[in-house]
């Protein structure tokens, strides 16, 4: 006897809030009336946690035959069948791609192949990802998205389609490309609305006259100059530079807007000292500096980098932060930065171990 059925739909409502949702796919566990109803809600926010079968995913999913799936998360858990898996995620983004969906998680700790099925792009309330350029349909929404890519192996020709979805993307305000591998560097990214970037995917070219943020991780790439020519609007920097990757002596350009820049570098490089100086030469405005050493030696000789520096460097700097990981400090470039920046308020000095055999450095510093 289906007794739930005689209840108000209000209070229906405010059991099934509370049901798990393996009880309301279980066959014995409610009556076809209350299945009924729940499979025709008007919306539906789903979470499945580590662990979770595909089989129950499907019966929630794929059973539910309401007008959108607002919310869908899942964790793959290390046990299940990879190639199984595959199968089943793939169906899930099918489904979702025809309810509305405006958010999907899938996370993938494992380092599981799955292939993105590309019924993905033309969710057109989805808030995390892009329209699909073939799809012909504009992204008309008052919002900024957010696209992360992590760990990611283009498919033949991926690059291309890559490049053509980023640019029918109007409302693309955030990037993350992290871990992307191709054999194709010479990619144009063209986003008329992003304002943050971050990378280790490093485009040719770059045309996003909006960015404000850049963020480039694990090395600089060949062509850089002319990347930064891309970037040169933004307000904030972030790289880490390898060693001997770079011999800038000149950048033709000036950062007008950059008011922060954060630098991974090793000043025991020749290169990456004339990269930062350069830097500094063309960012008039810049009000804060922070650099993390990479090893714990400079090149010593002062003469020299009194010779780098130029007037009106560093006019507007008021705070310089220097981070070693290893006991270690560039006090030359201390010395300079102290004795030229005269607008400077902070200078903060971060140290995992203080210097056992240099401890002078600390009493010179002060």
């Amino acid at each position: 006897m289906d007794l739930l059925s005689s209840f108000p739909e209000h209070l229906q409502d405010e059991i099934l809030t509370r049901l798990d949702l393996r009880d309301t796919v279980r066959t014995s566990a409610l009556s076809r009336a209350w299945r009924r109803r729940w499979e025709t809600l008007p919306g539906l926010a789903v979470s499945f946690p580590d662990g979770t079968p595909p089989s129950v995913v499907d019966r929630v999913l794929l059973r539910y035959a309401g007008p959108s799936v607002s919310r869908f998360k899942t964790h793959v858990d290390d046990d299940d069948d990879d190639a199984a898996y595959a199968s089943h995620v793939d169906e899930w983004l099918i489904a979702l791609s025809r309810r509305s969906v405006e958010s999907i998680t899938i996370y993938n700790d494992y380092g599981r192949n799955f292939t993105v099925h590309s019924s993905i792009f033309s969710c057109d309330r989805l808030l995390s990802g892009c329209p699909s350029a073939c799809s012909g349909a504009a992204f008309h929404r008052s919002l900024s998205l957010e696209l992360s890519l992590t760990d990611v192996k283009f498919a033949d020709n991926g690059e291309s389609q890559f490049e053509a979805m980023i640019r029918a993307s109007p409302m693309l305000g955030v990037l993350v490309l992290e871990e992307i591998y191709t054999n194709d560097m010479d990619r144009v990214i063209e986003a008329l609305n992003l304002h943050t970037l971050r990378h280790t995917f490093t485009p040719k070219i770059l045309e996003a006259p909006n960015l404000q943020y850049a963020y480039q991780l694990h090395g600089a790439p060949a062509g850089f100059v002319e990347f930064l020519a891309g970037v040169f609007q933004v307000r904030e920097l972030i790289f880490y530079v390898k060693p001997c990757d770079l011999k800038v002596d000149a950048i033709p350009f000036t950062f007008s807007n950059l008011k922060s820049m954060e630098l991974f570098t090793d000043f025991a490089e020749m290169n990456n000292i004339l990269l930062m100086f350069s830097l500094l030469r063309t960012s008039p405005n810049l009000e804060k500096l922070k650099i993390e050493l990479q090893r714990p030696k400079m090149v010593d000789n002062r003469k020299f980098l009194n010779a780098q520096w130029t007037n009106g460097m560093c006019a507007n700097l008021q705070l310089v932060e220097i981070i070693s990981y290893n006991g270690w400090l560039p006090l030359y470039f201390i010395e300079l930065i102290l004795s030229k920046a005269s607008f400077l308020r902070t200078l903060s000095v971060d140290m995992d171990a203080c210097p056992v055999s240099q401890d002078n450095q600390l009493n010179e510093l002060l």
